[in-house]
């Protein structure tokens, strides 16, 4: 399974530029909302979404770069599409009971011996897409409510195991949304969705610096939103309030940690890049002890992005790969892990809003 934090330096030419989006416009107050999905049809619909853009990628990246990798420590653009279908394939198994998909041997890393061309990889991705909206579709919502063995040796709840695949295979869009950037081309969910600017209009010419600052900028509105989105009196909620049967949350951090560990994480990448000193208190990931109420935890969040910004404008050809002083990272790396972390922590903070009941301000006007 994927170690989220070790794809180094482009990592966070993520999905924001690229397979984000946010979804239209809210319904006019006037007009009755349309009902509510059953529960299982609302996760049908999330595993189709990042199902059937690792499909896109499967068929339209040029077979002669499925071997590109940014590192060498990476996966090439062909083995993170035969993970990811991998792993959905061995939580297929485990909610359904049953031997669905090919023999790709032990684990979820299967090699490309078992799927040489590119037609055997697309193939592969559409067979665990498909078996796995199979599924959904059969159990239903009483299916979601069941229990299978989970990684840990442990057992979670079905829309759980769901929840975390869907997941996961956004982690490796966001990775292979990178791979497309890094060979000058354009996703196709990007190319299908983010209207071009007249011709007649002429931009400047893209550079490192503008390219890490979109990404920042992106990742800045959806943090920023859902901050905004979870009411005060809820900052303080973390899933161990909930008391769910058969979970494990303790420890975890509260709606307020999230957000304030996000800020202090910013902080502490990328202020070695502009060269500019900590905000007083910042000792930990945590962030200062004195930030307390929602005003406070927001005006933090909003200025280590703005730190962001400025770290993001010293970047250029020049010096992206050098490290900055005291630093075992360069500078691209660490301009762009920022964005990366921040994504992460975007979807346990959308996980906390709906658990309280609210719909993430990037999903209004779609499906809810």
């Amino acid at each position: 399974m994927m170690n989220r934090y070790s794809f180094a330096m482009a990592v966070a030419l993520l999905l924001l530029a690229a397979g984000t989006r946010l979804y239209g416009q809210s319904d006019p107050q006037n007009q009755t909302p349309r009902p509510a999905l059953s529960r299982s049809e609302e996760m049908l619909d999330r595993w189709n979404d990042i199902g059937n853009k690792l499909i896109a990628m499967a068929q339209d990246f040029p077979e002669d770069k499925y071997n590109f990798k940014l590192q060498k420590d990476e996966r090439t653009f062909a083995l993170n599409l035969l993970h990811a279908a991998a792993l959905d394939f061995v939580l297929i198994r485990r909610v359904s009971g049953s031997n669905f998909g090919p023999d790709f041997g032990e684990g979820d890393n299967p090699t490309r011996d078992l799927f040489k061309t590119k037609a055997d990889v697309a193939k592969f991705v559409q067979e665990a897409v498909a078996d796995g909206a199979r599924v959904i579709q059969q159990q239903g919502d009483a299916g979601l409510d069941n229990t299978s063995k989970f990684f840990g040796n442990r057992m979670a709840h079905n829309s759980s195991i769901w929840t975390f695949a869907i997941e996961h295979s956004g982690e490796h869009y966001g990775q292979l949304v990178v791979y497309y950037r890094a060979n000058n081309l354009v996703p196709p969910d990007s190319r299908r969705n983010v209207q071009q600017p007249p011709q007649q209009s002429e931009q400047p010419p893209p550079t490192v610096a503008s390219a890490v600052d979109q990404e920042i900028s992106a990742v800045e509105k959806l943090i920023l939103d859902v901050a905004e989105a979870m009411p005060e009196e809820k900052f303080n909620f973390s899933p161990a309030n909930l008391n769910i049967p058969g979970s494990d949350y303790s420890g975890v951090r509260t709606f307020a940690f999230e957000v304030k560990h996000v800020a202090a994480s910013n902080y502490f990448l990328w202020s070695p890049l502009t060269g500019e000193k900590l905000p007083e208190g910042l000792k930990d990931g945590n962030g200062p002890e004195a930030v307390k109420t929602k005003a406070e935890i927001i005006q933090f969040l909003k200025d280590s992005f703005a730190l962001g910004h400025k770290a993001a404008a010293t970047l250029n050809a020049e010096n992206m790969l050098q490290n900055p002083e005291h630093s075992k990272s360069s500078r691209l790396h660490r301009a762009t892990f920022g964005v990366a972390h921040a994504y992460d922590h975007y979807g346990q903070m959308v996980e906390y809003l709906r658990m309280n009941g609210i719909v993430p301000p990037a999903s209004r006007g779609k499906s809810d």
